[in-house]
């Protein structure tokens, strides 16, 4: 069987074909939704999990982000459809951002725990940055949304000062 591919132009949009610069393939980025917009798995939609490394158990998993007010409305227990992932920093703190509720969170590396929250402009899908400077540890987040999660974007860039 011979497979010819054509190279093709076309818009990357929320549901078109997206092309790969230099590259002969491109990709079709779909939302799997049922009828009523609520995703085709079983909950939680969106999940935090944290593995040993040595023995590959799960330590723990935790739901991540709220849908109810995006469309569907669902127990928050049961998470939020995420794009994107998390930063982790040497103290044991994971940052992570990637919910439709457009919330950064941290969490305890060992329980799982949530230490904190924000509400940014938009869904922060890129992941979050962590560096220092003169000393002080920051975590930065890049709230610019995605249309596939919903239709709320923005430009905000936010960065937290770690305590010292």
């Amino acid at each position: 069987m011979k497979i010819t591919i054509k190279p093709i132009k076309a818009l990357a949009t929320r549901a078109a074909f997206a092309p790969q610069e230099g590259a002969p393939y491109g990709l079709r980025l779909m939302v799997a939704n049922n009828w009523l917009g609520m995703p085709c798995w079983k909950p939680p939609f969106g999940e935090i999990v944290a593995l040993d490394m040595h023995t590959g158990d799960v330590k723990w998993r935790r739901p991540v982000g709220a849908s109810q007010q995006y469309g569907f409305f669902m127990p928050e227990s049961w998470g939020s459809p995420t794009i994107g992932g998390p930063a982790v920093t040497a103290g044991g703190v994971i940052f992570i951002g990637a919910s439709m509720d457009a919330k950064v969170r941290a969490y305890s590396v060992e329980t799982g725990e949530e230490l904190w929250s924000d509400q940014a402009e938009a869904p922060a899908v890129a992941n979050p940055s962590v560096y220092e400077y003169k000393g002080r540890q920051y975590v930065a987040f890049v709230a610019g949304g995605n249309t596939i999660l919903k239709d709320q974007v923005g430009d905000q860039v936010v960065v937290y000062a770690l305590p010292e």
